[in-house]
């Protein structure tokens, strides 16, 4: 397992680093709001559904929402994402090797998705510092308040302010996300419950909500002290207990969750088409045997059967009828 998983190490950075470019491209409103709801003024009291509708009210959805940011934000999640699901599979059976188990367990999905998600978002933080500036440059712009450098004077350690917070937001996602849809398909396999599309997208909100859930007290630390100027880490989060309670640092929630769910749901879908295009599958006898079963099975299917399993087998079903 883990010589395997050292083979498709290279083909799986690549396919999650393609999803994580075409994610934001979808799903940078949802993104964007988050940032500026975090950021926006104490004085505004207006609720989350109020703030998303006059900020596309008066500055539009593409000018307001969905611009600001976008290229930085497919870059970043480009990187940390083909990063941090790449080395997912190696990190893991790797402590799997090292603690003696043969079959998936919980303390390996664990260390290797913070391993891999401290790793990945450590090496993206130039980048999630430049995007989290340009999405918050558009609230401060709104309110009228002075507005930041988007970047650094030099390159070096400025580009990893915030990291601390970054890599703990990036640690505690990976692990939420890997928990929250291995543990559902596992679950509902002991339940009977077959392993077909539906079961993915349930699957994929179950990881939007933990890893939503998980990283939110440091993702709301990371954007007040990366949109801020001069303040400590611990100054931003007594400024966030401050002005919410507690529940503030869980400001953006919402947003964040929405954004999640249907992201993990798309990502897989086209992390998984990618590594089907990706260099030819090793021809073993079982997948010869297999594969000439199922052709045998669609020549004598009806007309209809083709088209519809070939648009199933796109989302991942590959059971027949």
């Amino acid at each position: 397992m883990l010589s395997k998983s050292l083979q498709d190490l290279g083909g799986n950075t690549l396919a999650a680093a393609v999803a994580g470019c075409c994610q934001p491209a979808i799903f940078n409103p949802m993104d964007c709001l988050r940032i500026r709801w975090q950021v926006a003024g104490s004085p505004d009291q207006r609720s989350f559904r109020r703030f998303a509708l006059h900020v596309v009210r008066s500055e539009g959805l593409w000018k307001g929402l969905w611009r600001p940011g976008l290229p930085t934000n497919m870059c970043a999640v480009a990187v940390s994402q083909g990063l941090r699901m790449g080395l997912y599979p190696t990190a893991r059976d790797v402590l799997q090797f090292a603690t003696g188990h043969r079959e998936k367990s919980s303390t390996a999905m664990l260390g290797a998705g913070l391993t891999a998600g401290s790793l990945a978002y450590f090496v993206g933080a130039p980048f999630w510092l430049v995007k989290t500036r340009q999405q918050a440059q558009r609230q401060f712009a709104a309110e009228g308040r002075a507005l930041l450098e988007i970047f650094p004077a030099k390159f070096g350690p400025a580009y990893w302010q915030g990291c601390s917070p970054l890599i703990a937001r990036g640690a505690l996602l990976t692990a939420g996300q890997m928990f929250g849809y291995d543990g559902t398909k596992t679950t509902a396999r002991r339940c009977g419950l077959q392993d077909d599309p539906m079961l993915h997208v349930a699957a994929a909100a179950c990881a939007g909500f933990s890893a939503a859930t998980l990283s939110a007290p440091a993702d709301v630390v990371m954007t007040r002290y990366q949109s801020s100027s001069g303040q400590t880490l611990l100054r931003c989060a007594g400024h966030v207990l401050e002005e919410g309670g507690p529940a503030g640092f869980f400001r953006g929630w919402t947003a964040n969750f929405f954004r999640l769910a249907p992201t993990f749901t798309v990502g897989s879908l086209i992390y998984e088409q990618c590594r089907l295009l990706l260099g030819p599958r090793r021809r073993t006898p079982s997948r010869l045997a297999a594969s000439r079963g199922r052709k045998t099975a669609e020549s004598q299917a009806p007309p209809w059967h083709r088209p519809v399993h070939r648009l199933l087998s796109l989302f991942g079903c590959r059971q027949g009828f």
